[in-house]
């Protein structure tokens, strides 16, 4: 692509052609008709999009807030210690962007309600007010019933315990048997015990005593 014939199609000079204002261009040393370059826009500040300062830099806050919190300190020595005036967190700039809450509730109870609490309960030791003969017999029952549930589960609970401590003992023998067969020398001969006898080996003996036997009978004289 031939870049300077493109453009001297769309209106190009050519190189080197000057401005010159008072002539229209066309002409042989006709020029733009410009009185100054074209300047291109550029923005050599920070105040753009996403960069524009909205704080004021001047209102150093905190320095304010020490000068209040210093004051008096320092002073004279005749100044009497009614003239230093105190700081009061309320009206301080440090402290103004704190929410003040509730406090803590203390976790001190009423006495009085203790104490009548302490009655009730010794009330409801002896006879309760208003129960009738009924009422008390069944509430007896029901606590025979729930004495005689906790002996149950106690004597499950015992006989369970029994069981565990007789099967720890029972794999303490056991533990204690093999750390003795291991503690013993080692026989080969263990390794490959002989077999029993069988059934015919136990009779061929017996045979032949009695074969033997019948033979010296025939050897003797008649």
């Amino acid at each position: 692509m031939n870049a300077e014939a493109y453009l001297r199609n769309h209106g190009w000079s050519g190189p080197g052609t000057p401005l010159n204002p008072n002539r229209r261009p066309g002409g042989p040393n006709g020029g733009l008709g410009l009185t100054k370059p074209i300047l291109v826009a550029r923005r050599t500040g920070n105040q753009g999009v996403g960069k524009k300062t909205t704080k004021d830099h001047t209102n150093q806050w905190w320095l304010r807030g020490f000068e209040d919190a210093l004051k008096g300190v320092g002073g004279p020595a005749n100044l009497t210690g009614s003239s230093v005036r105190p700081g009061n967190a309320l009206t301080s700039e440090l402290y103004r962007f704190f929410v003040r809450g509730e406090t803590v509730a203390g976790t001190l109870g009423d006495k009085s309600a203790e104490a009548k609490a302490d009655e009730g309960r010794d009330k409801g030791k002896g006879k309760r007010e208003g129960e009738s003969k009924e009422e008390r017999r069944l509430r007896r029952t029901e606590r025979k019933a729930r004495k005689e549930e906790r002996k149950t589960r106690r004597e499950a609970r015992r006989a369970r315990r029994d069981e565990r401590r007789a099967k720890k003992v029972e794999k303490r023998a056991l533990k204690e048997a093999k750390r003795s067969r291991k503690e013993q020398p080692h026989n080969p001969q263990d390794d490959y015990p002989t077999p029993p006898a069988t059934e015919q080996e136990l009779i061929e003996p017996k045979l032949k005593k009695e074969s033997k036997k019948s033979s010296r009978k025939e050897k003797k004289p008649e």
